[in-house]
């Protein structure tokens, strides 16, 4: 009986294996991943193209309004992290520089804001994405005005517009490519990461308090958007892996529980709680090279 039981465990794995490549070029399989990847990217649009996407950018003003300031040593190093980096930490990365330069240009920081564009603009041929994720650049002329008077609307919009459209191509894309795809969701991965650690460490180096409730509200959003972004994809096994839904949201589910009870007004402990989420993820990501 044992041996008639093994046998047949043993058939069904061979067949299996014999079957997998035949399903996965399966007519019908490859239209219903090209739908989820189509409709999952849509999402994404919706999520954060446009309108949303200069929500998203203008938002970061929060962090100026909340009382806070500018601090060196809590964005990505500059320097030496990249080399060392695969695929998908590169895609993550260019999410967290993305937020670090806009958070630099809030403050005025013209070096620091040049630098992480210039890093962020670097990381897709890395990947060998150059030709595929084309990003807008800035002019020298518009990179010097913006960064000397961050503080001009008319500079901040301009920054934004190219932040928007850069963001508009790539969903558009990401539609029929799922590198393209996977790009964008580990970019935006990066993005709010690095959001919640910069407004973690800040507020509890200044004491929490109501003063960023509006802050920390709006951390809130972004997480919710991203993990609706993550379940966009749960009807293809093989994209859902790709956006590393079920690693992500051991991260990411504390954190926003733990904003959304509190709508926005954190103890002190719960700060820690949340920096104790992420901490060890982004620890990861901004290691240097050795």
């Amino acid at each position: 009986m044992k041996l008639g039981k093994t046998w047949l465990l043993l058939t069904a794995a061979v067949l299996f294996l014999c079957l997998s490549p035949a399903l996965a070029a399966d007519p019908f399989v490859s239209r219903i991943k090209a739908q989820v990847l189509k409709q999952g990217s849509e999402k994404l649009e919706a999520l954060f193209g446009g309108s949303e996407g200069k929500a998203i950018g203008e938002s970061v003003g929060l962090f100026k309004q909340s009382g806070l300031s500018y601090q060196p040593s809590l964005v990505v190093p500059l320097e030496g992290i990249v080399d060392c980096k695969d695929k998908e930490q590169l895609r993550v990365l260019m999410g967290m520089y993305l937020f670090d330069s806009n958070y630099a240009l809030l403050f005025g920081r013209k070096q620091e804001f040049s630098a992480a564009i210039a890093l962020r603009e670097a990381i897709p041929d890395r990947m060998n994405l150059g030709g595929r994720l084309k990003i807008k650049t800035f002019t020298p002329d518009e990179l010097k005005k913006i960064a000397d008077n961050p503080d001009d609307p008319a500079n901040r919009d301009l920054y934004v517009k190219y932040v928007v459209a850069n963001m508009q191509d790539s969903l558009q894309a990401a539609k029929s490519d799922q590198e393209i795809m996977e790009a964008m969701v580990d970019t935006f991965y990066g993005a709010v990461l690095e959001g919640v650690y910069v407004a973690c460490k800040l507020a509890l180096s200044a004491g929490p308090g109501h003063k960023f409730v509006a802050l920390f509200n709006d951390q809130a959003m972004r997480l919710d958007k991203f993990q609706e972004a993550l379940g966009a994809y749960t009807g293809d096994p093989e994209l859902d892996g790709l956006v590393k839904r079920t690693q992500r949201q051991p991260v990411l589910k504390p954190v926003i529980e733990i904003l959304k009870t509190r709508k926005g007004n954190l103890p002190e402990a719960d700060v820690k709680k949340i920096l104790s989420s992420i901490e060890p993820e982004r620890k990861k990501l901004v290691g240097k090279c050795k």
